[in-house]
């Protein structure tokens, strides 16, 4: 009679090799865990705050001692593989619910009292934006009442069919990364760049050569780069470190000068932008927040929260007293800096807003998404409505900017189609394609009097045309 023997006591030859196998079985065995860990990394989210939630989740430390970011989002993965404990399961079902909860707090309106600071910069601000809107508003009633139709009409054509011409003059390429970041100087004299390798530069427009020696200015990709709305001396840059740097520009010297640091956000900040009046500085964070620094002394005036992910982009209105964040939650917000109040949600891109920019007009703001749209907004309507939709490019668009020298008459995209499209504002209807990038585009920037524009992207090149 034949011995029962249980399945889990058969006996393995840990030794044995198969005909055409070099390994042993145990070889085989000992290089199972290993790969099963690296199948359950792979689907651990690379986003450090969603493995801290988490962890926390499975209740968990949600940080070690000593523990970078990596090397969390592998614990997560030995905890899942030791607990036998499905990722799919946590979120679809306890982490949901933990969402679902932060979403009922967040809901929950609180009063912060305004600091000595930030009651004199609002002060400064009602001033400021009231005295701009009062001129902005009589130039274009003097221009109403000198109105010529047919000559606006020919002076529009024209203009659309110059920069239709508008060519590819020169290239550099200045990084061993993907430019992210280009700005030209008041004067439009210089260019300054970031790059993803961390690295600010500044370039002579014409010949895009070198006017300082580069600077390793952040650790890791820089977001955005900004001159000083009234100096070709200074400027601003943000990164992925989360910090925003101020520069001082010596032209003489062929030198850039760290200013000072303005430290706050906890997260990668991905946009900054110089208020109109030059005194404050805006900046938008993964951290879900987007803040109001003071220029001169970098400290933070305001931390403004509202969206429910993290906020790329953001753009301070002409007047100065309106500022537009886009966020990743797919929605912008218009914010009046004056009040600190939330004054519209613009809804109408089913991906993340990547770039905002007001046209000079004060009322009209382009949002642009991970969508390939561009949304065209009037303030002046009820909730901010869509003046248009425009199916601008087949891939992300990475930043709109409206000309500067003709209330706004002009609007120009890049994306990552590796395209520079231009608009007439007139009918939203595309009026130039410029070719020359060999790989997406990420940053552009158009002159003061629109005869030329810088642009950079994954390619490593700055490239001009005019």
């Amino acid at each position: 009679m034949n011995e029962r023997i249980a399945f889990e006591n058969l006996p393995v030859d840990l030794q044995h090799k198969g005909v055409t196998q070099n390994e042993s079985t145990a070889d085989t065995l000992s290089q199972l865990p290993h790969e099963r860990l690296q199948a359950i990394l792979e689907k651990v989210p690379e986003d450090d705050l969603e493995v801290r939630r988490l962890l926390s989740v499975l209740k968990k430390a949600e940080v070690v001692e000593n523990e970078d970011v990596k090397q969390r989002r592998r614990r997560l993965a030995e905890v899942l593989m030791a607990d036998e404990i499905d990722l799919g399961d946590i979120i679809n079902k306890e982490y949901i619910r933990v969402e679902e909860d932060d979403e009922e707090e967040d809901d929950e309106e609180f009063f912060t009292p305004a600091t000595s600071e930030l009651v004199f910069a609002r002060k400064f601000l009602i001033e400021y934006s009231l005295e701009k809107s009062r001129k902005r508003l009589q130039a274009e009633l003097q221009e109403h009442l000198n109105f010529n139709a047919k000559q606006e009409l020919l002076s529009r054509r024209a203009e659309l069919q110059r920069m239709s011409n508008l060519e590819l003059a020169g290239s550099q390429v200045v990084s061993t990364r993907p430019i992210s970041a280009v700005s030209l100087s008041p004067d439009n004299m210089n260019v300054a760049t970031g790059s993803w390798a961390g690295d600010l530069r500044i370039l002579n427009t014409q010949t895009l050569q070198p006017l300082a020696q580069k600077i390793d200015s952040h650790v890791g990709k820089i977001g955005a780069v900004q001159w000083h709305p009234a100096s070709n001396n200074q400027m601003v840059s943000c990164a992925e470190d989360g910090l925003i740097k101020n520069f001082q520009y010596l032209n003489e010297e062929g030198e850039i000068r760290l200013l000072g640091d303005l430290v706050g956000h906890e997260r990668r900040v991905s946009d900054v932008k110089y208020h109109p009046s030059g005194k404050y500085i805006g900046s938008a964070s993964h951290d879900m927040t987007w803040r109001l620094w003071d220029a001169s002394t970098h400290q933070e005036l305001l931390l403004q929260e509202g969206h429910t992910k993290g906020v790329f982009s953001l753009s301070f209105q002409c007047d100065g007293s309106l500022v537009c964040s886009g966020g990743m939650d797919s929605f912008s917000m218009i914010w009046d800096i004056r009040s600190g109040n939330k004054i519209m949600t613009l809804t109408g891109h089913s991906k993340p807003v990547y770039t905002v920019a007001w046209s000079t007009n004060g009322y009209q703001v382009a949002t642009g998404g991970g969508d390939g749209l561009i949304n065209v907004w009037d303030i002046r309507q009820r909730e901010g409505g869509q003046v248009n939709q425009i199916l601008a490019h087949r891939n992300i668009v990475t930043q709109v900017q409206f000309s500067k020298d003709d209330g706004g008459k002009k609007l120009i995209s890049c994306g990552y189609d590796n395209l520079i499209n231009v608009y007439s504002s007139d009918n939203w209807l595309k009026a130039a394609s410029l070719e020359g990038h060999t790989d997406k585009i990420i940053s552009l920037d158009i002159s003061n009097d629109s005869r030329f524009l810088v642009s950079g992207g994954w390619d490593r090149s700055v490239k001009l045309w005019n």
